[in-house]
């Protein structure tokens, strides 16, 4: 843009606001080093591609997106958008990244000036205490190079490197980069003056002084824009530190900013824009990026972007369901916790609206805002109770309240809220507890509801001993009861609800979170007097339960000692399955108790990261109390409201004949529902996401003599890194008969058996033909009296049909012997050295026993999940070294060679390769990332077919991280 010489423009509108502007005479840019042409430009107007045009030398760099090559869904490009001045690229937090060589012919001593447009949509924690880079080439540790960012909150930053200093200016954390708009920031760097100063919209908003010498670029590290040249690896996944929001116009340019030169710049760039008004960013998170997805749910309700965990705080308010959900906007991973919102008038068909809670600065939540409820509190509209966490606190986690602009605007969608600065409860250090205290560290997720004039909080918690400085004993899980007049309190401690005993009933674990407490209507709607309790158990340490199950109680709740009283001491388990879980509930207006969960999708942190999502809630579910004093489920009636062709209706026929006639009907988005009278049959099976061949199906099996219900996924998925096995509970029939509702919904399966019970799963099909169903059984001559096939509609808009497939392996190959150490020890494989490797190694643990799943490969020819875990403290543990080699064979096949690998990451002394058997040359190798779980690496060796190759597995690390991990190792072999 040509800069004037005279300013004709003397006011601005800025963000709708009218901004006087004062000036001096200014000096020419050779005496005072103003700006000059850039150096490097990037005003990302390409409508498609996946690069960004440097301008000034033309050069075309590369745009890292995660759906570039995607693996669940047709490629597709970054995202683009409108723009200050023509279009903006959307950075998404986790995946996009430009990646650049540098920033031209820039001489640092002649200054140098940083400027872009951003409108950022989330900020991020401040992992490792490192700023989200919008445009960076700096080497932290040399302490050389520039670095233009956010830091919490998003207060704008500065670094630049003098090679023994690395000098950062921050702006005033009052004058952030907001969210939801367009804010102009520029970075100086003034040689004169020894300064670096910071401006946000052509005013100063911080300087810092510099050291007495030129800086030093660091010349040797690519120049990115959205991610830091140093990001923190989380889960060894993740990339942190990475900007999320739209980008404009990044310009680089010689010479040193001055104050007047900043505002002046700024109104002529305010002065260009059509009608001198900066437009309102485009940072509506759309769905479709995720069209095609072949696993995405279409009629779940489920966050727009990244991840989600339980839905939490429903209520009902002027006509709307409300729903809320913890979420973090910056990636398909856990961190940086959100409120999530969205909107229905029947709990089936959803709106996203804006994040209801952020984590800020001045609120009880600056580290995180966690679950909780909501309540109406009259005319006020509803009242959201939620875990605020603080690091800076001894205990870490207390509640607050925040309240919509309803009673100030009127709208009943409720889009904006307020969170209160003050908290709500805390918990001190010794409160009495049943037969310990409360764990204070642990008081998390409150559930809150009004009754007679009493406002009721439950607050998730543990009962322990301490001797002064740490838990000497733990008792068992509780909630903690409060009560209060008004949302606000003041809040009176009335002691615990109710307790599990750890040494007789351990299942509710440690510490229960999200308590839920709901009365029990009957099957027709009457009161019952009862109530039901529900908990999610967790433990301090890793338990395979942990994340898995929901447990429950019926009883009679009294009001007056603010006490449960269990029917029977141990609880029962709500869901058969293990993706059930999170539950948070309310009464509907017409007086059913309705139940939310999260439905954990079980993949791992690299499929998360490739498909750009993680988990989805549950189909709603309304609980009663039976007649015969069990507890009823079913999914709300409203879900009957989904269903859109009917695929087939059979009646009072033979099971062969049914079978028969379901042949016309297939899909993935599905509502089945099926009464069938077993007439001595031992058991009855519904096939789901089934192929002609039964290379992949799911069973949903009923055995009469066992009374047990079960879903078996041993055969759902061709994908060895897809989780299967089977979960099953007991099951009466119901007066002899089999009542069965399914509802599929692509990756999400839901069974509903005889009214009493459920089961909840996830399946990931490969194959395109996957959306059979078959009904058959063993013995007897059962009887099908209904059963009827629903296509279902979507929770959003029209679902879209899945548009990716696996391509199918070459089936003309051998394997590599003992691929997968099947045989649970080294067959087939040679130690070539050392002692790190021997059968010891080889092993079916599914966790590594602090941390969390190491997902090895689940296939057919290694039910038991056998792999090779490097570390073995027997044997030296990280210390120990050696080498270990597979058969040598012949590359066959499509040349392509797959394995699952992590550990330590050391790409020189810690890594599985291919290698050249003629020559010892290494084809393609693959390290860890400072992480057990293990991840999938792919190596194209098409170039090689024909060779022969050995697979080599080399520790010769020691230290922390000193070890290697793989399994399922698939090379093509050529058969002889």
């Amino acid at each position: 843009m040509r800069r004037r010489t005279a300013l004709s423009v003397v006011s601005a509108a800025v963000g709708g606001a009218i901004v006087p502007f004062s000036f001096v005479p200014t000096a020419t840019a050779q005496e005072r080093r103003l700006p000059g042409s850039p150096s490097a430009r990037w005003d990302f107007d390409e409508r498609a591609g996946a690069v960004a045009r440097e301008t000034v030398s033309g050069t075309a760099d590369p745009v890292s997106y995660v759906f570039n090559d995607a693996r669940y869904k047709p490629d597709s490009d970054p995202i683009r958008r409108r723009g200050v001045r023509g279009r903006a690229l959307y950075f998404d937090g986790y995946s996009t990244v430009v990646t650049a060589q540098g920033p031209g012919a820039l001489d640092p001593t002649r200054g140098i000036t940083l400027d872009v447009w951003i409108a950022p949509y989330a900020y991020e924690h401040g992992i490792d205490g490192k700023p989200q880079a919008l445009v960076n080439q700096h080497d932290p540790d040399a302490k050389t190079g520039f670095l233009l960012g956010l830091r919490r909150f998003g207060q704008i930053v500065f670094q630049l490197g003098f090679g023994t200093d690395l000098i950062e200016v921050r702006g005033a954390p009052d004058r952030p980069a907001g969210k939801g708009r367009w804010t102009h920031v520029a970075a100086t760097y003034d040689p004169a003056a020894r300064q670096l100063r910071l401006y946000r919209d052509g005013r100063l908003i911080g300087t810092a002084t510099t050291p007495d010498k030129a800086p030093e670029l660091a010349s040797g590290e690519p120049l990115l824009i959205g991610r830091h040249n140093r990001s923190t690896l989380l889960n060894g996944e993740f990339h942190a530190n990475m900007y999320m929001g739209l980008m404009d116009s990044v310009v680089i340019r010689p010479g040193a900013l001055d104050d007047p030169t900043a505002r002046q710049e700024h109104a002529e760039r305010i002065a260009a824009l059509p009608g001198r008004h900066v437009p309102r960013p485009d940072l509506v998170q759309q769905r479709t990026r995720f069209d095609g997805d072949r696993h995405r749910p279409q009629f779940h309700m489920l966050p727009p972007w990244h991840w989600m965990n339980e839905p939490h705080a429903p209520v009902y308010f002027k006509g709307k369901y409300h729903i809320f959900y913890q979420h973090d906007p910056l990636g398909p991973y856990w961190g940086q916790i959100h409120w999530g919102h969205a909107v229905s008038t029947d709990m089936l068909h959803w709106r996203d609206l804006p994040i209801a809670l952020a984590p800020a600065a001045d609120s009880v939540g600056p580290d995180g805002c966690w679950s909780g409820s909501a309540y109406v509190d009259g005319d006020r509209g509803p009242v959201l109770f939620f875990t605020g966490g603080d690091d800076r606190l001894p205990h870490r986690q207390r509640t607050g309240i925040a309240v919509s602009a309803y009673p100030a605007d009127g709208d009943t969608d409720l889009p904006t809220w307020t969170m209160k600065s003050d908290p709500v409860t805390e918990a001190p250090a010794g409160l009495p507890a049943g037969p310990g205290t409360a764990w204070a560290e642990n008081f998390r997720d409150p559930f809150v509801w009004e009754e007679d004039g009493v406002w009721y909080q439950l607050v998730g918690s543990g009962i322990v001993d301490y001797d002064g400085a740490r838990v000497t004993k733990k008792h068992g899980g509780t909630a903690l009861v409060y009560t209060a007049r008004r949302p606000e309190g003041p809040w009176t401690y009335r002691g615990p609800l109710h307790w599990n005993d750890l040494a007789t009933v351990p299942e509710p674990g440690e510490v229960w979170e999200l308590p839920v407490l709901l009365p029990l209507p009957g099957s027709r709607g009457a009161r019952t007097g009862k109530h039901i309790l529900l908990v999610s158990p967790w433990w301090e340490a890793f338990n395979p339960n942990a994340v898995k199950h929901t447990h429950y109680w019926i009883g009679t709740f009294d009001k007056r000692e603010c006490r449960f009283v269990p029917d029977e001491e141990k609880p029962r388990e709500f869901d058969f399955g293990e993706h059930f879980t999170g539950p948070s509930g309310f009464v509907t207006p017409d007086g059913r108790s309705v139940l939310f969960s999260i439905a954990q999708d079980r993949r791992s942190e690299q499929q998360h990261a490739q498909s750009g999502w993680a988990h989805n809630a549950g189909m709603p579910v309304s609980v009663s109390l039976r007649q015969d004093g069990t507890l009823g489920v079913e999914p709300i009636a409203e879900a009957a409201g989904l269903r859109g062709k009917r695929l087939a209706r059979i009646q009072q026929t033979s099971v062969e004949e049914a079978n028969r006639r379901l042949a016309e009907a297939s899909g993935d988005l599905l509502d089945i529902s099926a009464v069938i009278e077993p007439r001595g049959a031992q058991r009855i099976t519904l096939a789901v996401r089934a192929c002609a061949d039964g290379t992949e199906e799911t069973l949903l099996s009923y055995d009469t003599t066992e009374r047990r219900f079960w879903i078996d996924r041993s055969r759902s998925s061709l994908d060895p890194d897809v989780r299967k096995g089977v979960h099953d509970g007991t099951v009466e029939l119901d007066a002899g008969r089999l009542r069965l509702r399914v509802l599929l919904d692509r990756s999400m399966l839901e069974a509903y058996v005889n009214g009493t019970n459920s089961l909840t799963s996830r399946v990931y099909p490969t194959r395109e033909g996957a959306t059979g169903l078959r009904l058959t059984a063993e013995g007897g001559a059962p009887r099908v009296l209904e059963l009827d096939v629903w296509r279902m509609n979507g929770a959003y808009d029209t679902p879209v049909a899945p548009a990716a497939y696996d391509p199918p392996r070459p089936t003309d190959v051998d394997a590599l012997p003992n691929h997968d150490f099947a045989t649970g020890d080294l067959t087939g494989w040679t130690v070539v050295s050392g002692t790190t490797f021997s059968d010891a190694n080889v092993t079916t643990r599914t966790d590594w026993g602090w941390g969390g799943p190491f997902y090895q490969g689940e296939t057919e020819d290694d039910v038991s999940g056998h792999h090779l875990w490097g570390f073995n403290p027997e044997a030296g543990g990280d210390d120990a070294t050696g080498v270990l080699r597979s058969a040598t064979v012949v590359l066959g096949g499509d040349g392509v060679v797959d394995l699952l690998v992590s550990g330590g990451n050391d790409p020189d002394r810690l890594y599985a390769a291919v290698v050249r058997a003629g020559d010892g040359k290494v084809l393609a190798k693959a390290t860890g990332r400072g992480a057990e779980q293990y991840r999938r690496v792919v190596f194209d060796l098409s170039a090689h077919i024909g060779d022969r190759i050995y697979v080599e597995v080399v520790d010769r690390a020691t230290g922390g991280w000193g070890h290697i991990n793989v399994d399922d190792v698939n090379v093509p072999v050529r058969q002889r």
